[in-house]
């Protein structure tokens, strides 16, 4: 299966973001059976957070913009914004840590079946 990440993060390299300070997430595919991961490309979205207020209709366009999405890593997220997420069937982590670690400990565990991830990808 192939299942897609979107990572928050500055610089690709550590997962650095609030999840309502991201301004970017970089996209990730997990192939499952090959064992790999691999970059696809950089999506740009609007900051969900505005001060210390949360924006509706920035949710939403932060959720058409990842709508093929699966997981989000961030370094940090709010209850009530991992909340929302997870109601669209998104799984969020917070792992402020180096991207590819991460991404390794995912495949070990294999998290996308303890998790049982929806929706992969039809790649």
């Amino acid at each position: 299966m192939k299942f897609r990440i979107a990572i928050a993060s500055t610089d690709g390299i550590v997962i650095n973001q609030h999840f309502g300070h991201a301004e970017r997430f970089h996209i990730v595919e997990l192939d499952t059976e090959e064992n790999i991961f691999y970059f696809l490309e950089s999506r740009n979205v609007p900051r969900v957070c505005q001060g210390h207020e949360h924006q509706e209709q920035s949710f939403e366009t932060v959720l058409k913009i990842l709508h093929d999405i699966q997981v989000i890593l961030v370094a940090k997220i709010g209850q009530g914004a991992s909340a929302w997420l997870e109601s669209r069937g998104m799984t969020v982590y917070e792992a402020p840590f180096l991207i590819e670690p991460v991404l390794q400990k995912i495949f070990d565990q294999k998290l996308w079946e303890a998790d049982l991830w929806q929706s992969p990808t039809k790649n």
